[in-house]
């Protein structure tokens, strides 16, 4: 027998599905604003510079790229020892080479990518210390002159000049250090951040003012104000602000799980924030850049994981990453995604097929279900259409539509944040109020675990490290997202398009007229009989 508790709580349920299943979305054609912004677009991120010198790297990024299509990426490690760019001669003299440096930027602008430059980290020729992080020991240390890495600032700036021109580099952006605001990362104090970044903001700007310089670089959008406030006090240069977020610093900074922010909003509420403080400071119009950010959550503070994290593999990230980059699109300049591919250095690169690595793609070149979610993004061309979504439904339940032409498309999401009790599938129908000169025909797209996303079917697998070429190629239809077509209904005025999605699930759909063929091959019907009979004729004996 039920407890009255049980009862109401199944109530409930009922209520919720019902109305949840009975959703309609309408779409006005009429009510339409401007293509979206994509900042996600604007950046995508390797791990080092020395591992774009490898060939299976600059594949993923050139496959990446003519898929999706990023404008600049960025990466750690330019001056890092692995490059050589500093040595010191044994009178005490330094030396330059840009040999591999020039070898890792004509790889990126061949394929279409601008850096966005990164300067650090110490070489062991200019460093004070010996404190060394990840797996390719980078020195994280202050310069033991500031001299010396404010001449090696300007050295490098003014032959990317010399190799590039003015013009091109004047383009790109200059980044000062990684993260200053981590131990791990910097082993100076906030000053001698401050000191940094002023030598490096000075260098650039001798070589040429139109350069563009900015900071701090730093995780969990901290010091924002702070940079601002010290430039305009000194009058430091500086032409935009960089930070770092990631999903899980909600447990990181609120451990005991005492967040002030609801379910899924602590990453765009911090998006928002810092915007809100870039807007109200002394330097108000400056251009605001996220370079670093990824799919790692947790449900909490145990959880957290920046090495074992399946979250960047699994069918979770696409709903995650389409939620947040909808929904922040008109909020920053950029949003770097940490980062293109699994060959990355960090720890080591992995041998597994998937190892809980950050990449859109896998080590063999496998989408994951992160790499469709860019790539339906990518797809939403044109002016946005205005979309009316049912009152009081979760907030991870969302739809977005642009019109490009006579094509509509639709995307569509269920995301479910960590912890949070299944709000169960979203149901219900498209209202299309679009008039088409023939039957509108639908193709439907969608990602989820097995179709779109292969890191569910490599568990059942078994989780093999060394996978047989079939065994790949499995791996390459899962990563497909599941397909279909269909030709839409029309009830009274509009049509309908109905929709299904689990939790998790990403669905796009792109809707066009029909055109039928007329079969007609240019020949005329006399000669199709002609050639009909000669090339039916028995043999000749």
């Amino acid at each position: 027998m039920m407890t009255k508790k049980a009862i109401i709580f199944f109530v409930f349920l009922l209520i919720s599905s019902t109305f949840y299943g009975q959703s309609v979305i309408k779409i006005n054609p009429d009510q339409q604003s401007a293509e979206l912004r994509m900042p996600w677009k604007n950046c995508i991120a390797v791990g080092r510079a020395y591992d774009l010198t490898r060939a299976d790297l600059l594949d993923h990024l050139k496959y990446i790229q003519e898929n999706i299509g990023y404008k600049y990426c960025r990466f750690h490690a330019i001056f890092d020892d692995d490059m050589r760019v500093v040595t010191r001669s044994t009178n005490g003299s330094i030396n330059y080479n840009w040999h591999q440096i020039d070898q890792v930027y004509d790889a990126l602008l061949k394929i279409g990518l601008r850096p966005f430059v990164e300067l650090n980290p110490m070489p062991t020729a200019l460093a004070s210390g010996t404190t060394l992080m990840f797996n390719y020991k980078m020195n994280v240390t202050p310069p033991k002159s500031y001299d010396e890495w404010g001449n090696l600032i300007y050295a490098f700036t003014s032959h990317l000049v010399d190799r590039y021109g003015i013009e091109e580099v004047r383009k790109w952006y200059f980044e000062v250090w990684n993260e200053p605001n981590l131990l791990g990362f910097w082993t100076g104090t906030k000053d001698e951040y401050w000191k940094l970044y002023a030598s490096s903001a000075f260098e650039v700007k001798k070589v040429d003012k139109g350069l563009r310089i900015g900071g701090p670089a730093t995780s969990k959008a901290n010091w924002v104000a702070d940079i601002i406030d010290y430039c305009k006090a000194n009058q430091v240069p500086l032409d935009f602000v960089s930070t770092h977020l990631y999903p899980q610093d909600e447990m990181v900074t609120y451990p005991d799980g005492q967040s002030p922010h609801k379910p899924g909003d602590f990453f765009q509420n911090t998006f928002r924030d810092v915007q809100k403080t870039v807007r109200a400071s002394a330097m108000p119009n400056l251009e605001i850049h996220w370079t670093e950010w990824n799919t790692l959550a947790a449900k909490n503070a145990k959880e957290v994981s920046w090495t074992k994290n399946v979250n960047v593999d699994n069918a979770h990230a696409a709903s995650l990453i389409v939620y947040n980059c909808v929904a922040l699109d008109t909020v920053c300049n950029t949003m770097s995604y940490w980062v293109a591919s699994d060959i990355f250095a960090e720890s080591v690169i992995p041998n597994s097929p998937f190892s809980c690595t950050y990449g859109l793609v896998t080590i063999h070149g496998i989408p994951k279900a992160s790499y469709n979610a860019f790539y339906f993004l990518n797809k939403m061309k044109g002016n946005v259409l205005n979309t009316t979504l049912p009152v009081g439904i979760p907030s991870g339940y969302g739809a977005l539509a642009t019109k490009d032409g006579k094509t509509l498309r639709i995307l569509m999401w269920n995301y479910q944040p960590l912890g949070v009790v299944n709000q169960g599938a979203w149901t219900g129908n498209l209202q299309l109020p679009l008039v088409f000169d023939t039957i509108p025909l639908c193709v439907e797209a969608t990602i989820k675990p097995g179709s779109g996303s292969p890191w569910e079917t490599w568990q059942v697998m078994g989780s093999p490290i060394n996978i047989t070429k079939t065994q790949e190629q499995l791996l390459r239809a899962a990563a497909m997202p599941e397909y279909r077509s269909y030709s839409v209904k029309k009830q009274n005025d509009v049509h309908i398009v109905p929709f299904n999605l689990k939790p998790g699930d990403v669905k796009y759909f792109e809707i066009n007229n029909t055109s039928p063929s007329n079969k007609s091959t240019g020949v005329s019907p006399d000669d199709i009989a002609k050639w009909e009979k000669i090339m039916g004729d028995k043999s000749r004996k």
